[in-house]
């Protein structure tokens, strides 16, 4: 991943921050105040611990007197997870350049603008399933790792995302900001995921990657037309009547989701795989509230 950050680059994304509408409630010491139960010096609560949590906040007086273990729980400046969801089936691979491309750049920018604000990255790998499952990470010394997670994302197998984004459910740890990178061509649509998601208490942002050959075909003739995800195959006649078809049902599925998100206060996004990586995360997103 280090190709596509030189420090330069770098230099000015610590400028931006991920913009989110509401406060979520860390598990660490974090740049944002919380009104939630943390870390720090000031008490607030307890509650029983959960495997995975900080051995240090065990109280320890409690569990002599009860043989249970709890979580003492403290007021804190409020750290924020972010989980960025990739798509990573074989139809990421399509178009010139491929939309993985694009989306693996801007995983990577989104990590490092949380990891530099001291909020927890989680990243997960999506086709029909979630294969792919990197935990919660903290700290710029975990860039690498995280870095290292997404260019390492093999690619392949077919999409289902509502199954991939319920996936999620067992891992989930409380609220978070939930960032869906893909292309959104899902056989089985992708709402019910996106609900669970939300269901879920996270603050969710699509940003959907097309190729130009998605945006607008070049094709013409007889064609046969092979699925990249199954396999199957179709002869068709492309004229100039059928692609302009296909550019109304383009736009009416964009403004299908755009209408999906608005009703339910999502951020979505549409990029096109030829954009300038640092002009999407520079002016695009910036200008679209994702970023500040």
């Amino acid at each position: 991943m280090e190709e596509f950050f030189d420090q330069e680059f770098l230099a000015r994304l610590e400028h931006l921050s991920l913009q989110t509408r509401r406060i979520r409630a860390g598990q660490h010491s974090g740049e944002r105040r919380s009104p939630h139960k943390g870390s720090s010096v000031e008490f607030a609560d307890f509650r029983n611990y959960s495997i995975g949590d900080d051995f240090r906040h065990i109280d320890w007086n409690a569990y002599a007197r009860t043989e249970k273990l709890f979580l003492k729980l403290f007021m804190e400046e409020q750290d924020l997870l972010l989980n960025i969801f990739i798509d990573v089936s074989q139809s990421m691979e399509w178009g010139d350049p491929p939309k993985n491309r694009l989306v693996r750049q801007l995983a990577g920018a989104f990590a490092y603008l949380a990891l530099a604000s001291y909020d927890r990255v989680a990243v997960g790998g999506c086709s029909d399933g979630l294969d792919y499952y990197l935990p919660p990470v903290r700290g710029r010394s975990s860039l690498a790792r995280v870095w290292d997670f997404v260019a390492g994302l093999p690619i392949g197998g077919k999409t289902d995302l509502n199954q991939a984004l319920r996936d999620y459910g067992q891992y989930a740890r409380g609220p978070g900001v939930a960032l869906v990178l893909s292309d959104f061509l899902s056989p089985g649509g992708f709402r019910d995921g996106i609900k669970y998601l939300q269901y879920l208490k996270q603050e969710v942002i699509l940003l959907q990657v097309l190729s130009p050959d998605d945006l607008n075909p070049r094709l013409r003739g007889d064609l046969r037309l092979v699925d990249s995800e199954t396999g199957e195959a179709r002869e068709v006649t492309i004229t100039a009547g059928l692609l302009k078809v296909y550019r109304r049902k383009l736009a009416e599925f964009t403004a299908d989701i755009q209408g999906f998100c608005r009703q339910r206060g999502m951020s979505f996004i549409q990029l096109s795989s030829t954009e300038s990586f640092e002009d999407v995360i520079l002016r695009i997103l910036p200008r679209a509230g994702v970023l500040g």
